[in-house]
């Protein structure tokens, strides 16, 4: 009787395992701005070091789980943060950010062509 019990419990340890990483699922889509698809824009799981990038056409993978949050970021672009649901194909949109468009310029002295080149 005790063998038995302890036979279910490993074969119940074995199997809950293979049920948890059954959860996990790949993910796919393509990240667009208004021109186009867009190349090397990193896709990171929100907590993790886990993430890829986008290839030449936009198109991206990557296993999350359902609840994650995949967040894409460009430079030039909005950083965006979507969640893992029951779609395995999540598409997005990046918009322009208008950060980039300020300029500061800073002069710490002038130099004479002399003293630089002697």
């Amino acid at each position: 009787m005790k063998c038995k019990f302890y036979n279910l419990c490993f074969f119940f340890v074995l199997f809950s395992g293979m049920l948890l990483h059954a959860q996990e699922r790949t993910i796919s889509g393509v990240v667009t701005d208004e021109s186009g698809p867009l190349p090397g824009v990193s896709i990171i799981i929100k907590g993790t070091t886990t993430g890829t990038e986008t290839d030449f056409d936009g198109k991206y993978t990557i296993k999350a789980n359902t609840g994650d949050v995949l967040v894409y970021s460009f430079i030039g672009m909005t950083k965006q943060e979507k969640t893992v649901g029951t779609s395995n194909v999540i598409d997005v949109v990046m918009e322009a950010d208008n950060v980039l468009d300020e300029v500061v310029v800073v002069a710490y002295g002038t130099a004479n062509k002399e003293t630089i080149t002697s």
